[in-house]
């Protein structure tokens, strides 16, 4: 087996994940023939946005499956698309949307698909979910068993005056 040849993209269809799907590209001349495309819906954020009052469960529960339902349509779509940018480049790809944990998803697929390489897009930011949560791509790093490539979202410049 080549280096690369079967790497786990890990996307959120962010501008970050669109610079990791370019080094994703990339790869192919290291090998890279097939990529395990993931996008995993993080239900802590769904259960963010639903912070229950009391005594209105039934009511959170039709807008949870309604917020679910339009999260995974839209996931469905974006992964459709990339899945065809990454096959017109000549690689084969396994696109996979699950619920879950992000970090833990992305670590059990990339084993069970005995993945080389985990590429991974990483937003740089410090906010209080990251400061709780920790973010993906350094859970990753943390956790996976395979090398991990972190992309960086790229630094605006200061404009000059």
């Amino acid at each position: 087996m080549k280096p690369f040849e079967k790497v786990l993209f890990a996307t959120d269809f962010s501008a970050v994940s669109a610079r990791a799907q370019a080094q994703v590209l990339a790869l192919r001349e290291a090998g890279c023939e097939e990529v395990v495309l993931v996008h995993v819906i993080d239900v802590r954020e769904i259960a963010t946005v639903l912070a229950e009052p009391a005594g209105v469960g039934e009511v959170e529960g039709r807008f949870e499956t309604m917020i679910l339902e339009r999260m995974r349509n839209h996931a469905e779509q974006q992964l459709k698309e990339a899945t065809v940018v990454l096959e017109e480049q000549g690689l084969r790809v396994r696109p996979h949307l699950i619920e879950g944990i992000p970090a833990q998803e992305i670590v059990r697929l990339a084993d069970a698909h005995e993945v080389s390489l985990i590429v991974v897009g990483s937003h740089g930011r410090s906010n209080l979910s990251q400061i709780l949560l920790g973010s993906v791509s350094e859970n990753v790093l943390r956790h996976a068993r395979q090398p991990v490539l972190v992309v960086r979202r790229v630094e605006e410049s200061p404009s000059a005056g």
